[in-house]
């Protein structure tokens, strides 16, 4: 708000000082005003106080053609000026971010068969190694950072292919149906339904809201259902696993904003080099190098 009242203030004082020439030279002395005014805001990295003035300018003077060709001008220069600015945020973000994964990955194990698998499955640490013999629910996350919740059922062919968790009568919740089902007769009768956290109708998040209570998960098929209770140790592992997931997704978000920015600026910068023949080094480092890539441990 002080913002605001500060622009609409110097915008006023501007318009007074100027106002005397203003039949004259249709409005340009004010409107270079203006313009001076909005490159010191730039200077100073107040860029939405420098595009209001430039605006303003567009919407009062209408016939000073000079400062609005200027305008022109000083607008891409704050284009690119912000977006440069805004890569420094948000490359410096993704460094805390990847040094985070790079920390929670020390808490996971990842597992992957390069002969049969071309993206690998980090495995919270503390889930026990016996999951795939048990019936439970465990969370898992591949190196795209998908988070897949797999629904273990062991002794029983229910065929289920969705569950559905509940604290109390009127707190619970059912996923959709799952995204892939198998069974596997090798140490007896087991079946896996494993669903997508992107699909899961929100059952990651009930979990981890309700971390606290006894979580009461229910295998439901054509052949029946069947309950048991959630232990705390698969509990934690969940929330461990969307933990990472999050993190990674926020990872992706930060690169294509960092890449969509750095486009933006080139665009800016390839304008004004043909307009002034001349790139300063300074902007062209920041263009070129790339986001940072912290090496991940697994």
């Amino acid at each position: 708000m002080k913002k605001y009242l500060f622009l609409f203030i110097t915008i006023l004082g501007i318009m007074g000082l100027c106002s005397c020439d203003s039949k004259k030279d249709n409005g340009e002395k004010k409107a270079e005003a203006l313009l001076t005014e909005a490159r010191k805001m730039i200077d100073l990295e107040k860029f939405d106080v420098a595009r209001l003035m430039i605006d303003s300018l567009r919407n009062s003077y209408p016939r000073a053609f000079d400062a609005r060709r200027e305008a022109i001008e000083v607008m891409d220069i704050l284009e690119m000026k912000e977006a440069q600015h805004d890569m420094v945020i948000n490359d410096s973000a993704l460094t805390v971010v990847q040094r985070r994964i790079s920390d929670m990955k020390n808490n996971f194990l990842l597992e992957k068969d390069p002969r049969y698998q071309t993206v690998g499955f980090f495995k919270d640490k503390q889930q026990p190694a016996s999951s795939l013999h048990r019936t439970c629910l465990y969370a898992e996350v591949d190196e795209t950072g998908q988070l897949f919740l797999v629904s273990v059922l062991t002794g029983k062919q229910l065929k289920h292919d969705h569950i559905t968790l509940e604290t109390s009568a009127d707190n619970h919740i059912e996923s959709t149906p799952c995204f892939s089902f198998v069974t596997d007769k090798t140490n007896g009768y087991e079946e896996q339904a494993t669903f997508k956290k992107l699909d899961d109708n929100s059952v990651v998040d009930f979990i981890t809201e309700n971390a606290g209570k006894t979580i009461r998960v229910t295998c439901n098929g054509p052949n029946g259902n069947h309950s048991y209770d959630l232990s705390k140790t698969d509990v934690q592992s969940i929330i461990h696993c969307n933990e990472l997931e999050s993190a990674m997704r926020q990872e992706k978000q930060l690169k294509h904003a960092i890449d969509s920015l750095r486009m933006k600026a080139k665009f800016f910068l390839k304008k004004k080099e043909k307009e002034r023949n001349g790139t300063k080094p300074a902007e062209e480092k920041i263009l070129k190098e790339g986001p940072t890539d912290m090496p991940h441990s697994h």
